[in-house]
């Protein structure tokens, strides 16, 4: 699905003294099967921009394109596009209400009017892709499940409608650090598999930027970055206007160049860092080694 965002505005409570502008003027595309990151702080906008995608909210000013069709429009084309877009908020499991784990995951599948074997077949499909076995956890009353089983039930319910557009609002918060891994490792292979659009919002530059290759930073309603992955987070001017903090690797390699170290800045990941520095360290030592080689 083709995305567009053109001159999008949004204005909560408008006309009143409570008036607060949460985007202003954004314009933005996402073409098919893109993973993409979009990051800024509390109160940035990024919530508010992926329900208008969504076809949740009305903008002020602007509009939202899903395949040339106006997202929030009342019309069934536009019902239709919505459908094909998942949206899964900061606590999704906050939303649940069924008795049991497979009701959970199967109530939107038995809502598209679908047959009780293409059901169960979603269902066992979805849980396994989140990493939960069906026959464990099928029969299992979702709310007395840990926060991170709630977190993988939620994602399975969405996965189950097999949306060809996937965004995701903190899917990380409250999980730990293996659990914030592994899910982030299963949503790209789903995308991988699928080949739908993936859009993730949060604040963790460094977590999700492992899973995306294109990364919008937001701050005050306003775009001010987008481009990709290592362009952004080794951009620590752009990082500091957006309120942001650079990623732990950035900052180290800040500090070592600032010490007078050779290094290479455009480096993140705890890999890349780890590699760039032992070879700064070789090229820094040989001078001295190999006199006394001699």
């Amino acid at each position: 699905m083709h995305i567009r965002v053109e001159n999008l505005t949004h204005v909560y409570a408008p006309g009143t003294p409570a008036a607060r502008t949460a985007l202003r003027g954004v314009n933005l595309e996402f073409g098919p099967g893109e993973r993409v990151g979009i990051v800024g702080p509390t109160g940035s906008g990024k919530s508010t921009l992926v329900q208008h995608i969504a076809g949740l909210l009305v903008p002020t000013a602007g509009r939202v394109l899903l395949d040339g069709v106006l997202a929030h429009a009342r019309t069934p084309e536009a019902r239709a596009r919505r459908h094909q877009v998942g949206l899964a908020f900061q606590f999704p499991e906050d939303q649940m209400f069924e008795l049991t784990v497979f009701r959970e995951v199967a109530f939107g599948p038995r809502h598209l009017g679908l047959d009780e074997s293409e059901i169960a077949a979603r269902v066992r499909w979805a849980l396994e892709t989140v990493g939960l076995d069906p026959e464990v956890f099928g029969g299992r009353v979702p709310l007395a499940l840990s926060g991170g089983e709630m977190r993988r039930v939620a994602l399975a319910g969405i996965l189950a409608l097999r949306p060809r557009v996937l965004i995701l609002d903190e899917p990380t918060a409250g999980l730990d650090p293996r659990g914030r891994e592994d899910i982030l490792e299963r949503l790209r292979a789903w995308q991988e598999e699928t080949g739908a659009t993936l859009i993730l919002v949060s604040h963790h530059l460094d977590e999700i930027a492992r899973v995306v290759g294109r990364v919008i930073m937001m701050a005050g309603g306003e775009v001010v970055n987008d481009g990709p992955v290592r362009q952004v987070l080794c951009d620590p001017e752009g990082l500091c206007r957006a309120n942001l903090s650079p990623p732990p690797g950035v900052v180290l390699l800040e500090a070592l160049g600032a010490a007078q170290w050779p290094v290479r800045m455009d480096g993140w990941g705890a890999e890349e860092v780890a590699a760039e520095i032992a070879r700064t360290w070789e090229r820094i030592r040989k001078p001295d080694a190999e006199p006394s080689g001699s």
